[in-house]
């Protein structure tokens, strides 16, 4: 049992570490996003003019987004998809026979016997 809860404690440990380094990760990228969008405006207004800075970033950013939109759209298409082909490969549940145990709980006593037995105390 201590085994268990220790190997929980270190998973969950391993996760929060990388849930916070994706997390610092994300928003150093997303300050890095905003000075390269802020030297790419000076840049472009320094060549040629705000109006033609704005027009250039706003449609890079819109693309991007579209691009992002489109491959989300995609995922979640796909995801139905696989969904709706498993299900059919599956057919509908069946319930187990009537007054019979279910196959878990015989795998539970044959194991918990075997167990027993091993012990010595059968």
């Amino acid at each position: 049992m201590i085994g268990l809860i220790t190997a929980v404690k270190y998973r969950s440990a391993r996760a929060i570490r990388r849930v916070l380094l994706n997390s610092v990760g994300g928003v150093l990228i997303a300050i890095g996003v905003g000075f390269l969008t802020s030297a790419a405006w000076i840049l472009l207004e320094e060549a040629y003019s705000a109006l033609f800075a704005a027009a250039v970033l706003g449609g890079i950013f819109v693309g991007f987004g579209l691009i992002f939109i489109g491959i989300a759209a995609r995922a979640k298409k796909r995801a139905k998809m696989i969904a709706a082909e498993a299900a059919a490969l599956h057919g509908p549940a069946t319930p187990p026979p009537l007054g019979g145990l279910s196959p878990l709980a015989e795998a539970f006593i044959i194991g918990l016997n075997a167990a027993q037995a091993a012990r010595g105390r059968k």
